[in-house]
């Protein structure tokens, strides 16, 4: 094979991909257009399956769980999908479980963490310290319809600091309460997948509502409030620790969707990795309640988006 025709040939195998994918994001949109939910369930699922012929695992993984929250969300569209795409879907999600990606490694590695190194307040501390640095992708996300309980990840973070150390008052559990319920909520809400959500990152590409669906981040804080609510309600006999929360902060949808470099290449998620490694250092050495604050205090400040 002459040099001319290998280098024609191999275009071609690049190409073909990613017209591929153009295809299906012409599709997505007609889809979003009609609110054809069903449609963006089968869409995401066969965006999904290509990205697994395409040894793309970690698309594929952002792609399927996508499918699967949709037509997981309500008993309508559940039905509407065929039960072929449906049992596929979660089978190859759990092919991909089984994978050495990043978004199975990192969660693994911090569960095991936690069970051998951490005592409970510890584990929380150290989740309470990533739902801090997820205020600002909460604030900017909240300007959008149906998404305004993302903007109070501040305030709830606060609270939840404060209730360590002395009692809140009714009125405050009553408002992290009805944050849980929201939070579950708006994972199964419509405006959730509608790709027409988006908010603008200086100096990057729009984030999406739909980002938060990778490493389940709405299902993760609502996870931790619940168990926290029933920590102050109930006392420590009645709830475990959660630990999901912990990598919610790498968002690692985003930087599927927007980027082509390997997730663990990428200076946003090596940084944030980092964080989660100090962080479990920090909880577990001698540190006052001030020292947490100053933390919290700067990591709410603190943009996870940018580089550098």
């Amino acid at each position: 094979m002459n040099a001319k025709l290998s280098n024609l040939l191999q275009l071609f195998r690049d190409v073909l991909p990613t017209r591929n994918m153009e295809e299906f994001e012409q599709r997505l949109t007609r889809a979003q257009e009609r609110d054809d939910l069903p449609a963006l369930a089968k869409i995401y699922y066969d965006m999904g399956v290509h990205c697994m012929k395409n040894n793309d695992p970690n698309r594929a993984m952002l792609y399927l769980s996508r499918s699967d929250t949709i037509f997981s969300a309500s008993d309508d569209v559940y039905e509407q999908v065929s039960e072929a795409v449906r049992e596929d879907c979660s089978q190859r999600i759990g092919k991909l479980e089984n994978l050495p990606l990043l978004t199975n490694q990192i969660p693994e590695q911090v569960e095991e963490t936690a069970e051998f190194l951490l005592d409970d307040i510890q584990t929380r501390l150290w989740g309470l310290l990533t739902m801090a640095r997820l205020t600002k992708v909460g604030a900017r996300l909240s300007d959008l319809p149906g998404c305004e309980i993302l903007g109070e990840l501040g305030k709830i973070t606060d609270l939840i600091l404060q209730s360590f150390q002395q009692p809140i008052s009714q009125e405050e559990f009553q408002f992290l309460m009805d944050a849980c319920d929201r939070l579950y909520e708006l994972d199964g809400d419509e405006c959730f997948s509608d790709l027409e959500q988006q908010a603008d990152v200086p100096g990057g590409a729009p984030i999406q509502a739909f980002d938060l669906n990778g490493l389940l981040v709405l299902t993760e804080l609502n996870l931790y409030l619940d168990s926290h609510l029933r920590l102050l309600s109930e006392g420590p006999e009645h709830s475990n620790a959660e630990t999901g929360l912990i990598p919610c902060a790498l968002l690692p949808d985003y930087y599927l969707r927007t980027c082509k470099e390997d997730l663990s290449l990428l200076p946003q998620i090596k940084q944030e990795i980092a964080r989660i490694q100090e962080d479990c250092e920090f909880v577990r050495s001698k540190i006052t309640w001030q020292d947490i604050a100053e933390r919290i205090a700067g990591y709410k400040e603190l943009d996870i988006l940018a580089c550098g």
